[in-house]
C-alpha cells in the first residue's frame, strides 16, 4: 500500500510545479508542461510490460529495479543544471505509474476471498490519495527551498520504499506462472505513444498541417495498427486484446482513458489559475504553499466519494455509479472557467475532479478483476492503469497546445487558453458517462461479489 501511494506522489509531483518549471528554467509553456506530459507518456508505455512481469516469477526484482530507476529519476531532477536533465528525471519518475499495477499483482495473490477486490478498488484510487497527500508537503517545500528542494524529498521518499520492499516483498508467485515478455510489442507501441504525442504538444510551434506533424501522426496510426496485429498473433501478448470484447473490461479501460483526461491534468489548470495574479481578472493570487493547501481535499474527496459509489453501485448498479462519477467529474473542469478571481470556486472544482475521479476508480477495479484470472490480473489492471496515463498524457499535450495558442505577448497563459483546456477536460467527463452505458444494468446483490469493491477502511475510519 505504502509502495502505491508513494509511486502515485511521485508521479503527480509535477502537476502542481509545472509554472515553477517554466520560471525555474526560463522555457516555454507548452515546453515547462513536457515536465508532466512526459511522466504519463513514460508511465503509460511501460507499465504493460512492468505488469506482465509482476504476474511471474520476476515480480520481486522487477519492483525493486522500478524502484531503484524512481529514485535515480527524482535524484536527476533534483541536481540537474538543465531542463533537457531534468526531463531525463522526470522520464525515469514516470516509471513509478506500474508501481499501482505491480502492487495490485501482489495483493491478488497474499489476500484471499471477498478481501481481494476490496483491497484492490482502495489499491485503484492511490493515484489520487497520494496526491492529496503529498500536494501540501511539495509546494510548501518548492515554495521555501525551491523546485530542486522537492525532488531531493521525493528521492529520499523513494529510496525508503526501495529499502522496505527489499525487506518486505514475498517471493510468493506459483512456479508453474509464466511470464514470458513481449518485448517487440513494448517498443512498437512506446514508439506508437510517443510518436502521436510529439505531434499534438509540437502542433503550435511547427502548425499543424506542417509536413512533421501530419509525419508523426501517420507513423503513429500505422504503429498502432501493428502493434495490435503483433498483440493478436503472439502467444504470450503485452497486452491481452481479447480481453477487450468482455463487456466489462472494455467499459472499464474506455472509462479509465477518459477520466485519466481530467483526473492528471484539471489540477494543472487549478493550479495556473490560482497562481496567476488578481489583476489578470481570472487569477487568485495564491502563493504555491497556499496551493497545495487547496489540493489537500483531493485524498479525501477520492476516498469518501469511492465508498459512495461502492453504496450506489449496490443499490443501482454500476452503471449508475460509473455514470455519476463522470457528471460530478465533468464539473469540476466547468467550475473552473467561472472563478474569476474566487477562492470558493477553485475549492469547488478540487472537491468536484476529485469525487468524480473516486467514484469512477473505486468502481473500475471489480469490473477487470471478476473478468479475469488471477494469473492475468497484473496484466489486465495494468492495463487500465495504462489507459489512466494514456489519456493523461494525451490530456497533457492537448491541454499545453491549447494555453499555448491562446498564450499572451509574453507566453503567460491566457483565460481563453485555460478555458479551451477546462472544456476539453470536462469534454472527456462526459464521454465516460456515454460509455457507463456498456455496463450491465442489473442491480448487485450485498451477497456477491461485485458489491466487494468497497474499499478497505483506513484505520480510524471506522
Amino acid at each position: 500500500m505504502c509502495t502505491a501511494l508513494v509511486s502515485a506522489a511521485v508521479v503527480t509531483l509535477g502537476a502542481p510545479l509545472v509554472p515553477q518549471v517554466q520560471e525555474t528554467f526560463g522555457v516555454g509553456t507548452e515546453a515547462s508542461q513536457w515536465s508532466y506530459t512526459i511522466t504519463l507518456l513514460v508511465g503509460a508505455t511501460l507499465t504493460p510490460l512492468l505488469g506482465r512481469l509482476a504476474d511471474g516469477r520476476r515480480r520481486r526484482p522487477a519492483m525493486l529495479v522500478v524502484c531503484a530507476l524512481v529514485t535515480l529519476g527524482c535524484a536527476v531532477s533534483a541536481f540537474g543544471t538543465r531542463f533537457g536533465i531534468f526531463l531525463a528525471g522526470r522520464a525515469l519518475q514516470g516509471i513509478a505509474v506500474a508501481l499501482v499495477a505491480m502492487t495490485i499483482a501482489c495483493a491478488r495473490d497474499l489476500v484471499t476471498g471477498t478481501a481481494t477486490v476490496r483491497l484492490v478498488a482502495l489499491l485503484s484510487i492511490t493515484t489520487a490519495l497520494g496526491a492529496g497527500a503529498a500536494y501540501p508537503v511539495t509546494t510548501f517545500t518548492a515554495d521555501h527551498f525551491g523546485l530542486r528542494a522537492a525532488y531531493a524529498g521525493a528521492a529520499v521518499l523513494a529510496l525508503l520504499v526501495t529499502l522496505a520492499v527489499a525487506a518486505g516483498l514475498p517471493a510468493t508467485v506459483p512456479v508453474d506462472r509464466g511470464s514470458q515478455l513481449d518485448v517487440r510489442g513494448a517498443v512498437v507501441l512506446i514508439a506508437a505513444t510517443a510518436s502521436a504525442l510529439l505531434a499534438i504538444s509540437q502542433g503550435n510551434s511547427w502548425g499543424w498541417t506542417s509536413a512533421s506533424v501530419l509525419v508523426l501522426g501517420a507513423l503513429a496510426l500505422v504503429l498502432l495498427l501493428l502493434w495490435i496485429r503483433l498483440e493478436l498473433r503472439v502467444a504470450h501478448p503485452l497486452v491481452e486484446l481479447r480481453l477487450f470484447t468482455r463487456r466489462n473490461v472494455l467499459a472499464a479501460h474506455l472509462t479509465g482513458l477518459l477520466m485519466g483526461v481530467s483526473l492528471y491534468n484539471t489540477p494543472v489548470l487549478i493550479t495556473r489559475i490560482g497562481l496567476a495574479p488578481t489583476s489578470t481578472q481570472f487569477g487568485v493570487g495564491l502563493t504555491l504553499s497556499a496551493i497545495g493547501v487547496v489540493m489537500i481535499p483531493i485524498a479525501i474527496c477520492n476516498y469518501l466519494s469511492s465508498r459512495t459509489a461502492t453504496t450506489v453501485a449496490r443499490l443501482w448498479g454500476r452503471r449508475v455509479a460509473l455514470a455519476s462519477g463522470g457528471v460530478v467529474g465533468a464539473l469540476g473542469p466547468l467550475v473552473l472557467i467561472k472563478v474569476d478571481g474566487h477562492l470558493s470556486l477553485l475549492v469547488a472544482s478540487v472537491v468536484l475532479t476529485s469525487s468524480g475521479a473516486g467514484a469512477t476508480f473505486g468502481i473500475l477495479p471489480g469490473l477487470v478483476v471478476d473478468s479475469v484470472e488471477p494469473g492475468e490480473t497484473g496484466s489486465a489492471t495494468s492495463v487500465n492503469i495504462l489507459l489512466r496515463a494514456v489519456g493523461g498524457a494525451v490530456g497533457s499535450a492537448v491541454t499545453a497546445a491549447l494555453i499555448g495558442a491562446a498564450a499572451g505577448p509574453a507566453g503567460e497563459a491566457t483565460m481563453t487558453g485555460l478555458t479551451w483546456a477546462a472544456l476539453a477536460c470536462a469534454a472527456t467527463c462526459a464521454a465516460s458517462v456515454v460509455v457507463s452505458c456498456c455496463v450491465p444494468s442489473r442491480r448487485v446483490r450485498s451477497d456477491q461479489r461485485l458489491a466487494a469493491v468497497e474499499p478497505v477502511p483506513l484505520p480510524g475510519t471506522d
